[in-house]
C-alpha cells in the first residue's frame, strides 16, 4: 500500500473515533439540559393579623369594697353616744314640705333607721328634725337616726322626702353636704343587701335600716341593731 493511502486511512479512523466519543455525531446546538426536579411547595394564602408580644388589655377594675354585717346584735340606743355630731339643729315652719305635712294623730306609727357614714365615722342625726313649727309626719326624737312615721292613715314616704323636710341635698354628688362616692345598703330582718337602684325610690319601711356610706374608706363591718321594744 502506498504511504499516501495509509495516511488518509489513519486520519479517517481518527475522525470516526472522535465522533464516537462525542455521542455518535450530529449537531448538539438544540440540546437543552433538563433541571433536576424539585419538591413542589404549597401555595401560601393571606395571613391573619399578628398578635403583638404585649397585647393591650382592659384597665384593671377598681377594687371591690366588701361590706358585711356583724354576727352579734347591738342595742340601737348605743348609736346616740357613738355617733359624731355633724349637722346643725333643725328649725321648721309648720308648712307642708314635699308632701310631708303636720301629723294629725299617730294612728299609723312605724319607724325606719337612717344611718349615714363619712368614711368609718357614723354621723349623728339632728334630734329635732320635723319637730319645730309642728310635729311633722316624719320626724326624729334623738341622734340615733330613727325616723318616726306618724300619720292618721297608712302612707308611703320615700327617703328623698325626708331629705326635703330636713333641707339637705340628696343628689349623686352631694348627700347632706357629704361628697362621694356613695354606696347604699338596706338591712332588714338581720340581712344586709347592697342597693343599686334609684336612690329616689328608697321607701321608708317599718324596721328597715337604710345605710349610706360616703367616702373611699367605709367600714368593713356594719353593726346589726336590735330594735328597742316599742319601736
Amino acid at each position: 500500500m502506498k504511504p499516501r493511502r495509509v495516511l488518509q486511512m489513519t486520519m479517517t479512523l481518527a475522525v470516526l473515533s472522535a465522533l464516537a466519543a462525542c455521542g455518535g455525531g450530529g449537531d448538539d446546538s438544540s440540546y437543552t439540559p433538563v433541571p433536576d426536579p424539585q419538591t413542589p411547595t404549597s401555595p401560601t394564602g393571606p395571613t391573619g393579623p399578628t398578635t403583638p408580644t404585649n397585647p393591650p388589655t382592659d384597665p384593671a377594675p377598681p377594687d371591690e369594697i366588701v361590706v358585711s354585717l356583724a354576727d352579734a346584735w347591738s342595742d340601737i340606743g348605743l348609736t346616740i353616744s357613738t355617733s359624731v355630731r355633724t349637722w346643725p339643729d333643725w328649725v321648721g315652719t309648720g308648712q307642708p314640705v314635699d308632701g310631708v305635712g303636720c301629723a294629725k294623730n299617730e294612728n299609723y306609727h312605724i319607724h325606719t333607721l337612717l344611718t349615714i357614714y363619712r368614711d368609718r365615722a357614723r354621723l349623728a342625726m339632728p334630734d329635732m328634725v320635723g319637730r319645730s313649727g309642728c310635729t311633722y309626719e316624719l320626724h326624729t326624737h334623738d341622734a340615733s337616726g330613727v325616723i318616726h312615721i306618724e300619720t292618721d292613715v297608712p302612707k308611703k314616704f320615700m327617703l328623698s322626702q325626708y331629705f326635703s323636710l330636713w333641707r339637705q341635698p340628696y343628689t349623686g354628688s352631694n348627700i347632706a353636704g357629704l361628697s362621694g362616692p356613695f354606696r347604699f345598703y338596706l338591712i332588714e330582718g338581720g340581712k344586709l343587701t347592697r342597693y343599686v337602684g334609684d336612690p329616689m325610690a328608697i321607701e321608708l319601711k317599718a324596721y328597715r335600716e337604710i345605710v349610706i356610706l360616703s367616702g373611699k374608706n367605709p367600714p368593713p363591718v356594719l353593726p346589726k341593731y336590735r330594735w328597742t321594744p316599742g319601736l
